[in-house]
C-alpha cells in the first residue's frame, strides 16, 4: 500500500498551486491517496489574508474537481490552529489510520521520483526501529565528489518533505520541558547536540522560553535520545521555495537552501549507521556556514543580508511567530 501525501496550506494560493502541479507529476501518483489541511484565519487577520485564504482554498476546490491522484481528501480549518499544532494533529491522525505518511508543507516542491523514493524508503526501514524518519531534501555537502552512496544517514531530521511511521511518532516526546530533564539525565551539552555548529539546542531553548509548539525540534530530540537516525539522499528530491529571496539574491553561503536536485535516488542496501561519509561532508558545510564566524566576518555578516547570520536570524524571527 502506498503512504499517503498528507499536504499542510495556509494563505499561498501561488506556492500552493506550484506544489499541487508538481505532486500531480509524481510517478505513483495515482496511486496515492493525498490529504489536504489548509489552516484557517486567525483573529487579527487583514482583509488581505482572508483573501489569500480564500484563494488558497479555491485552488484546493478546483483540484477537487480535476486532480489524478488516487483520491483527495480535503479539511478546511475555520480558525488558526498554526502549522505546528497542525501538523501534530494531522500526522497522528493519518498514521492512526495508514499507518505511514508523507508530510509536505505548500512550498516544498517535489521532483518525479519523490513519491516512488519515500515509499520504497519507507517499505525498506519499516522495521528498522532505529531508523526514524525518511528526508526528501537534501543537505548541502562540502564535497560531493567524496560521497559515493545515492543515500545515508544522519543524526538530525528534516521537515522539508519527510515521511515516517506510527510507531517511531509513537516514541517522540513533544513537550520540551521533558526534553531538557532527559537531556539533564544523560548529560547532553549543547555542543553534543549542535550538528554541524548549527543551532539546534538553541531552538530547543526558543520552545522552551516561547512555550512554542513547533513539533520537529521536540521530534528530532527524541531521536537523539533514542539514538535514531534519519536517511537524506545525496541529492535533493524537494526543493523549498519558500525562502522568497533565495531565488533572485543567492550567494554561494545560500547552498543551505539551494542543494542539488535529481529526479529520481535509488535506495540500496547501507549501513544503518550515521558514521558515513555523508555525515562528516554535511557537518563540514553546516560548519562553514553556522560556525561562529571572526569580527571581521562577523561585521561583513550584518552588511550581507544574505550572509549565514542574516540567514540564522530570519530562521528564528521564523519559530519565534510559530
Amino acid at each position: 500500500m502506498f503512504a499517503p501525501v498528507v499536504l499542510f496550506t495556509y494563505k499561498r494560493p501561488i506556492h500552493t498551486k506550484i506544489v499541487l502541479d508538481a505532486l500531480s507529476n509524481c510517478d505513483f501518483i495515482q496511486e496515492t491517496d493525498v490529504i489536504i489541511y489548509a489552516d484557517g484565519l486567525k483573529k487579527t487577520a487583514t482583509q488581505k489574508d482572508k483573501e489569500e485564504i480564500d484563494a488558497t482554498r479555491q485552488v484546493l476546490l478546483d483540484y477537487k474537481e480535476t486532480h489524478n491522484f488516487k483520491n483527495l481528501e480535503l479539511h478546511f480549518s475555520e480558525e488558526n490552529r498554526g502549522i505546528a499544532y497542525s501538523v501534530k494533529k494531522g500526522a497522528a491522525k493519518e498514521l492512526e489510520k495508514y499507518g505511514k505518511v508523507i508530510i509536505m508543507e505548500d512550498d516544498i516542491v517535489p521532483q518525479k521520483g519523490f513519491v516512488k523514493y519515500m515509499n520504497e524508503a519507507l517499505d525498506k526501514y519499516e522495521n528498522e526501529e532505529k531508523v526514524w524518519g525518511i528526508s526528501a531534501y537534501a543537505f548541502p555537502l562540502k564535497n560531493e565528489k567524496l560521497v559515493q552512496e545515492e543515500t545515508f544517514f544522519l543524526p538530525v531530521n528534516c521537515s522539508w518533505g519527510w515521511a515516517t511511521w506510527k510507531s517511531r511518532w509513537d516514541k517522540a516526546d513533544l513537550d520540551v520541558h521533558s526534553i531538557f530533564k532527559r537531556f539533564e539525565n544523560n548529560n547532553v551539552e549543547r555542543e553534543d547536540y549542535n550538528f554541524g555548529s548549527y543551532y539546534y539546542y538553541e531552538i530547543l531553548e526558543v520552545l522552551r522560553d516561547k512555550k512554542s509548539d513547533v513539533w520537529d525540534g521536540l521530534f528530532q530530540a527524541s531521536m537523539f535520545l533514542d539514538n535514531g537516525v534519519f536517511l537524506y539522499p545525496k541529492r535533493s528530491l524537494a526543493k523549498n521555495i519558500g525562502f522568497d529571496a533565495t531565488g533572485t539574491h543567492c550567494n554561494e553561503e545560500d547552498a543551505f537552501f539551494n542543494t542539488t536536485q535529481t529526479d529520481y535516488v535509488t535506495i540500496k542496501n547501507i549501513p544503518i549507521t550515521a558514521d558515513n561519509e555523508g555525515r562528516r561532508q554535511v557537518e563540514k558545510a553546516f560548519s562553514g556556514q553556522f560556525r561562529k564566524p571572526s569580527i571581521l566576518k562577523r561585521i561583513q555578516n550584518k552588511l550581507d543580508p544574505n550572509s549565514p547570520y542574516f540567514i540564522t536570524k530570519r530562521m528564528k524571527s521564523i519559530l519565534n511567530k510559530k
